[in-house]
């Protein structure tokens, strides 16, 4: 493989990796809003009964806040 062909390999694959995780992101955000309006529960709640790591939560905190 030459060296262009290798360096445009490893940017598709990054860009598919970023995919992903947007997707991912998008679909715990989702999944939190909906336990938030069917069971009237607090975010915080939501993401617990999700599992999302402590870590994490923070991150989807802002997030929520800013939609």
């Amino acid at each position: 493989m030459t060296r262009t062909l290798e360096s445009e390999v490893q940017s598709m694959c990054n860009l598919s990796k970023g995919i992903e995780e947007k997707g991912r992101k998008e679909g715990i955000i989702s999944s939190v809003k909906n336990l938030m309006d069917t069971m009237d529960w607090s975010a915080e709640q939501a993401m617990k009964a999700l599992k999302v790591s402590k870590e994490d939560q923070e991150k989807y905190l802002v997030m929520l806040k800013k939609q």
